[in-house]
């Protein structure tokens, strides 16, 4: 038993690969709601029939898929996230080469402390991106259907109050939108840098909320918005080492006022979890940022002169934690 799992392990590379296969060549979408045999999958995609069945084969094993007696695959409900209106953007991101160059950098990491990313690319993640527009909409793309915990936000947390959500990093306002829709008598600034703010008046008019929102460019780390009633700040501070945590909730504090609230969205390092481990170590290869612990989150925020209240489940291993000045 031992080393079947050590082998699970050993091979769960070539799992995700046959996964990132399958999404970028449409499987999941083609037989969605469907049962097809292998050579009727593969003519819809462009494939080799043979070749795709035994990719399909995989993936009925790890339980992505199934299949019938007279050989026709159909997809599980695990497998039906696949799906490119579900979470096929962030698969397509997990399996962008540039993932794995910089998981390849992890030792030069262990030895040295610096950022796997920066040793193999010469330059920090997002400065990649932004010289690079496929990938940065792949990015982008990702890392949207990756918030499906988004919908949850609005029922974790009383908005009923706000009159103005702001949402820092916000992106192109994915979050900013799923509250302010739940929350018509609310308005909202969306926050970013002004290459990514330019980029949102589209999809929070496809929200409905664009009349309500206000756009504003910049850097977190000089200042933010004043005036808010709740800030949002999710899936930002992993990516920063403790300093420039500090810096960027002291400029959220300054721009509070009395009775304003900050969410903190972020994984959650816990011991009975891998999840979060993982995506601390994707971290320290990708940015040189981490993922923390309760005690950690509530001590960045004790140090920006900020009180931590309450910690809040959220969908696909997020917590959510309160904040006051």
């Amino acid at each position: 038993m031992t080393e079947h799992e050590l082998m699970r392990i050993l091979t769960g590379g070539w799992v995700a690969e046959a996964t990132f296969a399958a999404v970028r060549l449409g499987v999941a979408d083609t037989i969605a709601g469907h049962r097809l045999s292998p050579g009727e999958i593969a003519e819809k995609v462009g494939a080799h029939p043979e070749a795709l069945g035994r990719l399909l084969r995989l993936l009925a094993g790890v339980g992505l898929a199934d299949v019938d007696e007279d050989g026709r695959y159909g997809l599980t409900p695990m497998g039906a996230l696949l799906g490119r209106d579900r979470l096929g953007p962030l698969v397509e991101l997990y399996g962008e080469d540039y993932f794995g160059a910089a998981w390849r950098g992890l030792p030069h990491t262990l030895r040295t402390g610096e950022t796997a990313f920066e040793h193999v690319f010469g330059e920090p993640v997002f400065a990649h991106l932004k010289g690079d527009p496929g990938k940065a909409s792949v990015f982008n793309a990702g890392m949207a259907a990756g918030a499906a915990f988004f919908r949850e936000v609005p029922v974790a947390h009383d908005f009923s109050g706000a009159r103005t959500v702001v949402d820092l990093a916000g992106g192109t306002g994915a979050l900013l939108g799923t509250v302010l829709r739940d929350h018509p008598e609310a308005g909202g600034i969306l926050f970013d840098v002004p290459g990514v703010v330019a980029n949102a008046p589209a999809h929070l008019d496809r929200m409905g909320v664009l009349e309500r929102c206000e756009l504003v460019g910049g850097d977190l780390f000089e200042s933010v918005p004043e005036g808010g009633d709740v800030y949002l700040l999710s899936r930002i501070l992993h990516d920063w080492d403790d300093d420039r945590c500090v810096r960027l909730l002291r400029n959220c504090a300054r721009a509070m006022g009395k009775g304003a609230e900050l969410l903190v969205i972020e994984r959650v390092v816990s011991a009975d979890t891998h999840l979060p481990l993982a995506f601390d170590l994707h971290m320290m290869v990708m940015t040189g940022g981490r993922e923390r612990t309760e005690e950690e989150y509530r001590a960045l925020l004790e140090s920006a002169e900020l009180l931590p209240g309450e910690l809040v489940d959220l969908p696909l291993g997020m917590r959510m934690l309160t904040a006051t000045r």
